[in-house]
């Protein structure tokens, strides 16, 4: 089912009229829920890499043959926003550093060959103590990092589904 039929609904004017008032019952999309999955053991998850073009619908079909049970793929995930916490395709992600940075290719930050951030090279540090070399991560690498981060995901096995829709229901009402 999908995620909204499960919120309780609500008495509510929509057409805001003062001289007119006619009350309807709408979802209250207020209410949230949000219970940790508490789960150590690794068989109620299988790991899927999000590929470019993938969507939570499209994912839960695959999986659930249910893509209205999206909303458990966010939620095994903790991703609240599907703007935000989904990794976006390549050709977005061009577009959003486009947008965010003057330069794309500009220096973001320095990293020695283990991964830390480091200062320019060159820089004093501290008194006689300069930066030595490190690797220049431009404004894009630095976007592409964060957004692959994201592309790893734990899919509910289908065998567990029902018991976690059941407590959702519990949570939400």
């Amino acid at each position: 089912m999908s995620y909204f039929t499960y919120f309780p609904t609500t008495a509510y004017d929509v057409r805001g009229d003062k001289n007119k008032l006619r009350i309807d019952r709408i979802t209250n999309v207020l209410v949230r829920a949000r219970k940790k999955l508490e789960i150590t053991n690794a068989g109620l998850f299988e790991q899927y890499f999000i590929a470019d073009g993938d969507r939570a619908d499209t994912l839960a079909y695959q999986f659930y043959k249910d893509s209205t049970l999206h909303w458990l793929i966010m939620y095994a995930n903790y991703m609240t926003n599907p703007y935000y916490d989904w990794p976006l395709p390549y050709f977005d992600l061009q577009k959003f550093v486009a947008k965010k940075y003057t330069n794309i290719n500009g220096i973001h930050h320095y990293e020695d060959s283990d991964g830390n951030e480091v200062q320019e090279p060159g820089t004093l540090e501290a008194p006689g103590v300069i930066a030595g070399g490190a690797n220049t991560i431009t404004n894009f690498v630095h976007e592409e990092r964060l957004n692959d981060k994201k592309r790893t995901i734990d899919i509910i096995r289908i065998e567990y589904v029902s018991q976690i829709v059941k407590e959702f229901k519990k949570l939400i009402i």
